[in-house]
């Protein structure tokens, strides 16, 4: 290790998304950044967010990624397009995003555009009524992200405003040079 740089083996990873969103510049882009769980990351693609200008939303995985899974992907990859050596890093972040690449137990999220608080106890009741559980919520622009277990999601999927997203992203933050964009 001779550039000095702290190395830490891990058995698995997040990856958090930016979305530059069409609706906002007339171009749509995704900048991908593997989380390792050092704690900075969102502030480091923050940064550069802020550098490349326009309106941003930063998203995370729901489902950790399995590391030794990602790394047969890529090696495969490799092996089957020696082409794509030279952009290594990009080929390695989507071997991550693989579906086949969730570690350990898979989780949904449900993307609840409202926040009607009767509308959110309806879809709470929903979900524990057919054994789910709610690991977690985020707020999102136009409502919430549940990070859930997985269960029978045919009653709660049936309300208007719930979508069931078996691998996705939930919203952690927007970048904008606009005060009031979200």
């Amino acid at each position: 290790m001779g550039n000095r740089e702290k190395r830490v083996k891990l058995d698995s990873v997040h990856m958090l998304l930016a979305f530059q969103r069409v609706s906002h510049e007339g171009k749509h882009d995704c900048i991908r950044m593997v989380d390792r769980g050092k704690g900075d990351e969102v502030d480091v693609l923050t940064s550069k967010l802020k550098v490349l200008g326009g309106n941003w939303r930063i998203h995370r995985t729901v489902n950790a990624r399995c590391v030794n899974k990602a790394m047969k992907i890529l090696q495969h990859k490799l092996i089957d397009h020696q082409e794509c050596a030279s952009y290594i890093d990009t080929e390695w972040r989507t071997a991550l995003l693989q579906k086949n690449c969730i570690y350990g137990e898979k989780k949904f999220m449900l993307d609840i555009d409202t926040d009607d608080g009767v509308k959110i106890e309806i879809i709470e009741e929903m979900i524990y009524r057919n054994n789910g559980e709610i690991y977690e919520k985020h707020k999102s622009p136009k409502g919430w992200h549940y990070i859930t277990n997985t269960f029978d999601t045919r009653e709660v999927c049936s309300i208007d405003d719930v979508t069931l997203l078996r691998d996705g992203y939930y919203y952690i933050t927007s970048v904008s040079e606009d005060k009031n964009y979200a």
